[in-house]
């Protein structure tokens, strides 16, 4: 009986591999092949068969131009599909687990269809995970028991911290304040809340998940999959929880960090030899300035704090933003509402992907699991225009501006990939599109993956209104123009208000506070660390952002953090500190180039990219590659140091 039922399984798992294997891209299952045989001679036997055929992948926001559209050499994918078959059901495991440099090489380059920098090839073995700290520091001390770092924050960036300080060496502890790992996804519950980058992009390149349900998570699955992170990793024991971080200051004898913080109404103090900032830089949600917002007699709820305990159905609700919180609650909240209004006070950029809420395909499913290597390479795929991109998509082409009057030829085709799917979606609405074409350049405002929006605006119970809100009545708001709309309940999908640590009171040499030195902007050197605050190291700081997506920042930032703390541990350093001349030097040339941006030139768009002075403090000018590799080792010219005692 035992052997019958084997026999079914193992004639199960055959059926589930040849349908898994036919689904699966070919220019992938051909990687996989690689991986299983160990031979190399794969690719250029099977490569031709390839030759100007389109790749599979890449960002929706990207605005990826269309290859050639011809199929590669079908009697050559059949054998490919064929021999990946038999070398799955002969041994599943791989011969090659991690490529060296020269056969990622050939193999990024066939998987891609395009010739890489060496640093591009440095980010895409970082990003595929086949390697950890290109370009690093050698490290050959280990890190001395009193070498304490504290992370402040268990979001994303916090639990990547503190991996990697584990992984060197570092003795550390996190503080977070809420009760549980996840940040921004800890926190935000509101109705369909999900990631707007996929999920195998969005993962953590050292703990990449095979098991996705969606192309697009929900929030609860990235919060599991964090929280699934941390107990694989073992730093949940490290974390302080519902410990709030109120403010720091250095002290110079001791050549530490005094941190104060909050338990339970009682203040808790920790000493650091460094200090790393992982609390993001949208933190606090952002309220409009509304009139009478306290005569309202129903709920006011904000996307950033929700309360799942209020029960909006059958009630006329409100909803003040198109942001991307405000498109993912206005779909999450049309069933539940009699009447559903969103307050658009000025359009964004919608950008297309079918499978924005489809699960993933079960045989597609079946081989990301179960076949060695089709998670990382189909990860390679989705970061094409990370690794190769060679400008920023908010920078203005100077030839191509003076010809056409636009910005760039990339950021144009993103720019027709929006307007043309809007007009196609909204063909039977032409009063709906007239609201929602945006008069600006696309991507002065961060374009939204539509979840279902249009679909909801179309609806006979939805309207959207254009106008700003200016006060509250207790039965509904009333317009700058004097327009009343009657509601019962207001949703505020307003965001977050860009305050670099502006609730903190942080203190550096000589105690100088960091409000007043980032005050009327916050800047930093390579977007982490500020004169006169040594072994202090912001994550996500300024002009850090919109080069990439957040995981990748993240890894990025972290890699930077644990070189300089290795660097100091190599030379036996009590201190290091950016230099005031590194630092203006830096943030000159950041302002000089986003001149030439429409980040500075964006006319009409509103948005968090602009800090209200006009200056431009979240993006950084150029493309991923340049600031991956800006961020490989310390350049020590750049720092004052001390030695320990």
């Amino acid at each position: 009986m035992a052997e019958a039922d084997a026999a079914i399984t193992d004639s199960d798992w055959s059926r589930r591999l040849r349908a898994a294997v036919e689904a699966l891209d070919p220019v992938v299952a051909l990687l996989a092949l690689v991986h299983l045989t160990g031979d190399r001679t794969l690719l250029a036997k099977f490569g031709p068969a390839f030759d100007a055929a389109p790749r599979a992948g890449g960002s929706s926001f990207s605005g990826k131009t269309v290859q050639v559209p011809k199929e590669p050499d079908a009697q050559a994918v059949a054998e490919i599909r064929s021999r990946l078959v038999d070398a799955m059901e002969s041994d599943p495991e791989p011969v090659i687990t991690a490529p060296d440099a020269a056969l990622f090489k050939q193999m990024a380059e066939f998987c891609l269809d395009r010739e890489l920098t060496e640093d591009s090839l440095g980010v895409g073995r970082e990003a595929t995970g086949f390697a950890i700290g290109v370009g690093g520091i050698e490290a050959t001390r280990v890190p001395p028991e009193d070498f304490e770092v504290l992370i402040v924050g268990a979001g994303m960036m916090g639990i990547i911290a503190a991996i990697r300080l584990k992984q060197a060496g570092f003795h550390y502890r996190v503080i977070e304040h809420n009760t549980g790992v996840g940040g921004t996804w800890f926190v935000n519950t509101y109705p369909n809340v999900a990631v707007d980058t996929a999920s195998v992009e969005y993962s953590i390149s050292f703990a990449q998940n095979s098991s996705w349900s969606k192309y697009y998570p929900r929030g609860g699955e990235y919060r599991e999959y964090l929280e699934g992170v941390s107990r694989k990793f073992r730093i949940t024991d490290h974390i302080d929880f519902e410990t709030s971080f109120t403010g720091c200051a250095w002290d110079d004898k001791a050549k530490q960090w005094i941190v104060s913080a909050t338990r339970g109404g009682e203040e808790v103090t920790y000493r650091a030899r460094a200090l790393i900032m992982a609390t993001g830089f949208l933190t606090r949600p952002s309220f409009p300035d509304v009139e009478g917002l306290d005569r309202f007699a129903g709920p006011v709820l904000h996307g950033g704090y929700w309360d799942d305990s209020v029960d909006l159905s059958g009630k006329k609700i409100v909803v003040v933003g198109t942001g991307a919180s405000s498109a993912q609650i206005s779909t999450g909240l049309a069933d539940r509402a009699s009447h559903l209004t969103v307050l658009q006070r000025q359009p964004n950029y919608m950008m297309p992907d079918p499978r924005v809420l489809q699960n993933v395909a079960p045989d597609e499913l079946w081989a990301l699991e179960n076949i060695p290597f089709v998670t990382q390479w189909q990860r390679l795929q989705w970061f094409s225009t990370m690794m190769t991109r060679t400008a920023s998509p908010g920078q203005i082409d100077p030839e191509y501006r003076a010809r056409t009057g636009g910005v760039s030829e990339m950021n144009e085709a993103a720019r027709l990939t929006s307007i043309n799917y809007m007009e196609k979606k909204l063909a039977d609405r032409p009063d709906l599109l007239e609201k929602v074409r945006p008069d600006f350049p696309f991507f002065s405002k961060r374009p939204i993956l539509d979840c279902g929006y249009y679909d909801t605006l179309m609806r006979p119970d939805v309207d959207l209104v254009e106008g700003e809100l200016k006060s509250c009545e207790a039965d509904g708001i009333v317009l700058s123009d004097g327009r009343k709309i009657e509601c019962d309940a207001l949703i505020l999908a307003t965001g977050y208000a860009i305050e670099h640590f502006a609730a903190f009171d942080i203190k550096g040499r000589d105690g100088v506070d960091l409000q007043d030195l980032w005050n009327p902007i916050p800047y930093a050197y390579k977007g982490m660390e500020v004169p006169r605050f040594p072994n202090f190291f912001v994550t996500a700081g300024p002009n850090s952002g919109l080069a990439s997506s957040h995981t990748v920042l993240a890894e990025q930032q972290v890699h930077y953090v644990v070189e300089c703390l290795k660097r100091m541990v190599e030379d036996d350093l009590a201190t290091m500190e950016v230099t005031e001349k590194a630092c203006t030097d830096f943030n000159a040339m950041l302002q000089e180039r986003l001149e030439n941006t429409i980040w500075m030139q964006s006319g009409t768009a509103h948005g968090y990219y602009r800090h209200h002075t006009g200056k431009i403090v979240l993006a950084f000018p150029g493309p991923n590659v340049e600031y991956w590799k800006m961020l490989r080792r310390p350049d020590m010219a750049d720092y004052t140091v001390e030695p320990k005692a």
